[in-house]
Order: C-alpha cells, then sequence, then structure tokens
C-alpha cells in the first residue's frame, strides 16, 4: 500500500504488522498537510498464504495557518478558523483588497488655511507600513504653497543602495514635482516655494520600517510678479518684491510714451495678478514719434533716419535767395512731448527770410551814353516796372515796394511787374506781375491838384503793400533798406546805381533795363542847375535834407519814367558787395546833370512802423 500527496510519496507498508502501542490498535500513522491524498494498493498475481489485506482510517485535522507556517499570512491580526483563516486590522486601519494586508486611511484631507502644520500617521510614533496618504493643500488663487521642514522632524525608511525610496515623501504642483525624499534628516531644501496655489502630498510606505516619520508646516505666500513690466520706465512705489494684489503706477521716462489705439499716455497702471502675470503686460513705453517736421516756405527739411524721440531734423532756406535769420538755428530735436524743439524758437518753426542787396550778377558798364548801359535784372533783381505811367520803384519786402510819392499820388492801383529786364508784353509774361493791397503815401507830402506846377518834392516817398508774397530767385530779390547810424549817409563822391526804362537821349520809352553808376555831389550842385519849366519860378524849388544829389556832367542822370526806382549805394564794411536803398527817383533840374533822390534814411522809422501796423497776420 503506498500513501501519495499528488507527486510526493508520503509511505509505503506491506506485510504484517504490530502497533507499537499496546492499547492502540494503530500499527502506522501519516499527517499530511495537504487537503488531498491517494492510496494505492497493489497485488501480485498470487498468494502463498490468505492474506486478510488492510483496513486504513483518515480523519481530517484542521491546519492553524497563522502559526504553522513560517512567513505570518497577515500583516496584522490572523484569524484561525476550520478550513481557513481571515486577516483583520486594528480600529484606525483598513484591509486592503488583497485581504491580507492593513493599510492607514490617511488620504483626502484638504487643507485651505493660509498656514498650517502636516504630519505622518502616528507621528512621532511609527508610521504604519504598506500605506499611501495622500494630502492636498488648495490655496485661494494668488498664493503659492510655501512649505518648511526642520531637519531634525524627518525620519523615513533610508533609500536602498540604488537609490531608491523604498518609503518616500513626495510635494507635487499642476507643473512640477519635489522629492521623492527619504532618510533621516530631511536631504531637500528646508523651504520649498512651490510657485503654486495648489500642492498634493503624498506618502507612500512598503511592509516594514519602523520609524517615526515627517512634520512639516506650511504657509501661503502671495505669488511675486516679475520686477519688469515695461522697459524705459520707472515704478512708482518702488519696492524689492512686488506680489499677488500689488498695483503699480508706470512712468514712462522722458521721450516715450504708451501707445493705445488712437490715444498715447505717459503712464498707465498693473496689478499682479493670481497667475504671477503683471496685467496690461502687452503695453510698453515706446519712444514718442514726432512725425514728419512740418515743411516751410522758401525752406527744406533735411530728413532724419527717423522720427523717434532724440532724432534730430535740419531746416534749411533755398539759399541765395532767402536765409534763416541770424539768431536761429535751422536743428531741431525730437523732443519728449512729440513737439520738434529748437533750442531758440521752441517748437516755433524758422522763418526763411529774404536776402537781400545782393544780386545774382554784377553790373557792369559797357558804355557810357545818356541813359546808361544796358543791363540785365539779375543785376537789378529789386528793380520794379510800373506799366501806367511809367516808372519805378524797389522791392524792400515781399509784400512791400518802396516808390516815391508822385508816383502813385493820381494812382493808388498801380500795375507793377518783377523779374524782366524787358518790358514787352511778351516778355513781361515771364515775369511776376503784382497786385497792390493798399498805397501809403507819406504823411508829408504836399498832394496837388496839378502836378506840372510842383516845386516842393520834400516827402517823396511811398509804400505799397502787396496781396500776394513775391517769390524769390535769380531775377528777383529784395535791396536792404539802410541803417540809422551815419554810416548810412553816402559821402560826395561815392558811387551808386540806379536802373530803369526811362527816358533816353535818343528814346522817350525803352524796353530793355538800363543801368548807371553814379557819383554823389553835394546838394548845392542840384542847387546850381537851372530848372528848365517856364512856368515856373526857377528860385521856387525847395530843397532839404531829405534830399540827395547825385549824377554829374558826363550825360548820366535818371530821367523821365525812372521815377521811384532805387540808388542803390554798397553797404558800408561788407566783404561782399551788398547794396542798400540809399535813395528814389524824385525829380531833376534837367536830365543828363543832376538828379535829386528821396534820402531814405530818413524815414526808416516811419517806413518800418507802417509796414508793422499794416502786415495781415499770414505776413511776417
Amino acid at each position: 500500500m503506498k500513501i501519495m500527496a499528488g507527486d510526493l510519496e508520503e509511505g509505503k507498508v506491506c506485510g504484517q504488522r504490530t502497533s507499537k502501542n499496546p492499547n492502540s490498535p494503530i500499527v502506522e500513522e501519516f499527517q499530511v498537510p495537504y487537503n488531498r491524498l491517494q492510496v494505492i494498493f497493489k497485488s501480485d498475481f498470487s498468494n502463498e498464504e490468505r492474506f486478510t489485506g488492510f483496513a486504513a482510517y483518515y480523519v481530517a485535522v484542521d491546519i492553524n495557518e497563522c502559526s504553522d507556517f513560517a512567513d505570518a499570512p497577515c500583516s496584522h491580526f490572523c484569524n484561525n478558523f476550520i478550513g481557513g483563516y481571515f486577516c483583520s486590522c486594528p480600529s484606525e486601519y483598513f484591509l486592503h483588497d488583497d485581504m491580507k494586508n492593513c493599510g492607514v486611511n490617511c488620504s483626502g484631507d484638504v487643507f485651505t488655511e493660509l498656514m498650517g502644520e502636516i504630519t505622518s500617521p502616528n507621528y512621532p510614533d511609527s508610521y504604519p507600513e504598506n500605506s499611501r496618504c495622500e494630502y492636498q493643500i488648495l490655496l485661494e488663487q494668488g498664493f503659492q504653497v510655501v512649505v518648511t521642514v526642520r531637519r531634525e522632524d524627518f525620519d523615513v525608511e533610508p533609500a536602498d543602495s540604488e537609490g531608491n525610496c523604498p518609503d518616500s515623501l513626495v510635494f507635487v504642483t499642476r507643473d512640477q514635482q519635489f522629492g521623492p525624499y527619504c532618510g533621516n534628516g530631511f536631504p531637500g531644501p528646508l523651504t520649498i516655494e512651490t510657485k503654486s496655489n495648489a500642492l498634493n502630498i503624498i506618502f507612500q510606505t512598503d511592509q516594514t520600517g519602523q520609524k517615526k516619520g515627517w512634520k512639516l508646516r506650511y504657509h501661503g505666500d502671495p505669488i511675486p510678479c516679475p520686477q519688469e513690466v515695461s522697459a524705459n520706465s520707472v515704478w512708482e512705489p518702488q519696492k524689492e518684491k512686488y506680489v499677488f494684489r500689488d498695483v503699480v503706477k508706470i512712468v514712462c521716462l522722458e521721450g516715450f510714451e504708451v501707445v493705445q489705439g488712437s490715444g498715447s499716455s505717459t503712464y498707465f497702471y498693473s496689478t499682479c495678478q493670481s497667475n504671477g502675470k503683471w496685467s496690461n503686460s502687452k503695453l510698453d513705453c515706446q519712444p514718442v514719434d514726432c512725425g514728419s517736421p512740418e515743411p516751410i516756405q522758401h525752406g527744406k527739411i533735411e530728413e532724419p533716419e527717423d522720427t523717434l524721440f532724440g532724432s534730430m531734423a535740419r531746416y534749411t532756406c533755398e539759399e541765395p535767395y532767402y536765409y534763416l535769420q541770424s539768431e536761429e538755428s535751422g536743428e531741431y530735436r525730437c523732443a519728449g512731448n512729440g513737439s520738434w524743439v529748437n533750442e531758440l524758437l521752441g517748437t516755433e518753426l524758422p522763418t526763411c527770410i529774404p536776402a537781400c542787396g545782393i544780386p545774382s550778377e554784377p553790373f557792369i558798364e559797357k558804355q557810357r551814353i545818356f541813359g546808361g548801359s544796358l543791363a540785365e535784372i539779375q543785376s537789378f533783381p529789386w528793380q520794379v516796372y510800373f506799366s501806367s505811367p511809367r516808372a519805378g520803384g524797389a522791392l524792400i519786402d515781399e509784400y512791400w515796394v518802396l516808390t516815391a510819392a508822385h508816383v502813385v499820388e493820381k494812382n493808388l492801383n498801380p500795375v507793377m511787374y518783377v523779374g524782366s529786364s524787358l518790358v514787352t508784353q511778351n516778355h513781361l509774361k515771364n515775369g511776376q506781375m503784382l497786385t497792390a493791397e493798399r498805397v501809403i503815401i507819406h504823411p508829408g507830402w504836399n498832394f496837388l491838384e496839378n502836378p506840372e506846377t510842383r516845386t516842393n518834392f520834400d516827402n517823396d516817398i511811398a509804400l505799397i503793400q502787396l496781396k500776394d508774397p513775391v517769390k524769390m530767385g535769380p531775377t528777383v530779390s529784395l535791396i536792404c533798406l539802410p541803417g540809422s547810424s551815419s554810416e548810412y549817409d553816402p559821402s560826395v563822391g561815392d558811387l551808386g546805381l540806379i536802373s530803369g526804362w526811362g527816358r533816353t537821349n535818343q528814346r522817350d520809352n525803352v524796353v530793355k533795363l538800363r543801368g548807371a553808376k553814379l557819383p554823389i555831389a553835394s546838394l548845392s550842385k542840384c542847387q546850381e542847375v537851372k530848372v528848365k519849366n517856364p512856368q515856373l519860378n526857377i528860385n521856387a524849388y525847395v530843397f532839404t535834407d531829405n534830399m540827395i544829389c547825385a549824377g554829374g556832367e558826363r550825360g548820366v542822370d535818371s530821367c523821365d519814367g525812372d521815377s521811384g526806382g532805387a540808388l542803390a549805394i554798397q553797404h558800408p564794411n561788407q566783404e561782399k558787395p551788398k547794396f542798400y536803398v540809399a535813395g528814389l527817383v524824385s525829380w531833376g533840374p534837367e536830365c543828363g546833370t543832376y538828379g535829386i533822390y528821396t534820402r531814405v534814411k530818413n524815414y526808416i522809422d516811419w517806413i518800418m512802423k507802417t509796414m508793422q501796423e499794416n502786415s495781415a497776420p499770414s505776413m511776417n
């Protein structure tokens, strides 16, 4: 008879046996630690005797799983019963799904206060094995969780030889993880700034370990924002650190502005938000753009590379016919207020003033004939032509013509031209026609019903204001006015220039401009010439200090048709030739001898006052 337990043979019996215990009929006993065995009886082909066989009895003996095995089947309490066992746990534990291991129900706690303390289960006693504890700290948006751990408050089963933590503590946010940490003494930073308002704390243990665990503290810090919202700015107030809910005023530095839509400002407000970012972060302080400089009359702009703050623009005039006033500078800087600014003028634009007294071509006498020499208008660009009656004038401002009073006393709407040497209708079209706005005759001029009987030409001067400004160029420019000092009184022998389309010894009317050089003479020379006018008493003519005598005996003189034209004298103390109007053709005893010219210097105050009082707002 063979006893089998699976593939194992527990015993084999044959022959005749007697009990070893005289008080028991059992001759052999087998204890099999299984719930199943097999009895195999085998006989051969013959029996020498009549054997009676065998009788076997079996009984089921309960196994104590809780004590009969080297490895305990339960992590905590083992409960045996006939046919089996079950595991149980202490009251604060729960049984895992494997029905053997107990764990602590330590998950689900949510901490929302701005500060608090969290410990491992049973701290400072040993923490439970086979547990996964999850805690959550959830603070208000705008605060970050800051964890602090003391080294002596941390005692967790240390890492193995490969550095793996059997028991571990881990901190997890939405964006990052801190840990795992294990060992005796906290191995991580003692203060952890999580940059998040939500933190999960996970404590995982295995089946072994008798460590005390850990204790930590946390608090909520307002989330910080970076120290810079916008470059080129200053902050109000200034702080070492800016945190959630802080509001700052961002003030742009000089020359910078905040552009919002079609408007702009020099500052804006920004709030540190719950995500650690500043509001209005898309706004920034940009360099002020002054835009293109405004154009000026008779000038041009040297455009800068850009029109931003600090850029320089330069105005120049259409030289040599216009120039900037001597005290002005054409340089303008793009200022912080968005305007182009000049050190002297501020935001006022520069003014291009017409040059005066500088002909584009010098006058050269080619022949000595009665009436002078043929001339080009470039030599006398200030010469104004009066068509009816034929006379002359001097351009002294882009809005003003100076002439003799007797030229306009009977003609308050004269037709005038500038810029042409020839005064035929076809050629005058190439010049500029001037239209009078008003004619202003000197108040000291004596009006007569019959000009033919005039013997007193004192104060023979008038101003004509023009409706539109005259455009300067090679054939049109101003003649300067004299100064008030004595050096502007021409001396006897000084040479002056005259020009016009008056009568010559060959023709009453000429169509080509003529010019001449005349010496200044004493007034007595003019008084000595007898006037050939049978209607008048030759001794009745008046001579005053308001008159200049010029001319001589060589047959060169102003004559009929030249009245009102300028007697031009070269400026004193000037390196380059520059002429001023010393006199105006007034009258003379006889053509081809001496002539009388109105002394303009004596009327400077009246001229300046009249021009100033009658200038329109659009005039400079």
